[in-house]
């Protein structure tokens, strides 16, 4: 998700200012304290969150395995008989255009932001299966998410990353095994770090607030 937001400045800044705005300061006799509620950014930076459900939709390739309880013609065309093993490619449904579009292949940062005007095809949020779903659905989804979502979130605040080559160019991921779940790239990408401003000169704290709401990265989790 690094990859993303640093290569695209314009993604990045629209990001940054999201999570800026909810930065808490307080002056400490030991200087400038910010603190960040991660449970916070994930109701109200609807970038930040939709970038995060867009890299998953580009970089997840696990398969779901489903059997089939009776004869069944799927689209007046296709028969499934009894007992027969379906896998179901997520990789496949993530980029067929009939479901995403005709910009499928695009990297778009608010595909998944409500109200997003621009898009001409509003995504079905069951089509995105980087979690799996029904019975398989992954019960450490929200786990992951809150983890990324604070590397990220961290990263951006007080980081820039600049490639040691000049040029953020996509690593190739010929040699992911088929058994992964998230392509992996077959080479390093090597980046400068350096910190930002002022933001290396104060103790900052990263925290997880109570919430009665709960952030739809699957299709079971939404109730709109």
């Amino acid at each position: 998700m690094l990859f993303y937001l640093y290569s695209k400045l314009v993604v990045l800044e629209e990001c940054r200012t999201e999570v800026k705005s909810l930065v808490l300061h307080s002056e400490e006799s030991n200087g400038t304290r910010k603190t960040v509620d991660i449970t916070s950014v994930k109701q109200n930076c609807p970038t930040l969150t939709s970038a995060f459900q867009e890299v998953l939709r580009q970089r997840t390739l696990g398969a779901q395995v489903r059997q089939v309880m009776q004869d069944t013609m799927l689209d007046g065309k296709y028969l499934l008989k009894k007992d027969t093993t379906i896998i179901m490619p997520s990789l496949v449904i993530h980029t067929d255009p009939a479901v995403w579009g005709s910009n499928v292949s695009q990297f778009d940062h608010k595909r998944f932001a409500k109200g997003n005007k621009s898009q001409s095809q509003k995504p079905n949020p069951k089509a995105l299966r980087a979690f799996g779903g029904g019975t398989t659905l992954c019960p450490g989804r929200h786990f992951a998410t809150t983890e990324i979502l604070a590397t990220v979130m961290m990263f951006i605040l007080r980081y820039n990353l600049t490639p040691l080559d000049g040029t953020w160019t996509p690593p190739k991921t010929e040699k992911t095994n088929i058994a992964s779940v998230v392509m992996e790239p077959d080479t390093d990408i090597k980046v400068k770090v350096v910190p930002r401003g002022t933001t290396a000169d104060c103790e900052w704290d990263f925290k997880l607030g109570d919430s009665d709401m709960v952030f739809g990265v699957a299709a079971e989790d939404r109730h709109d």
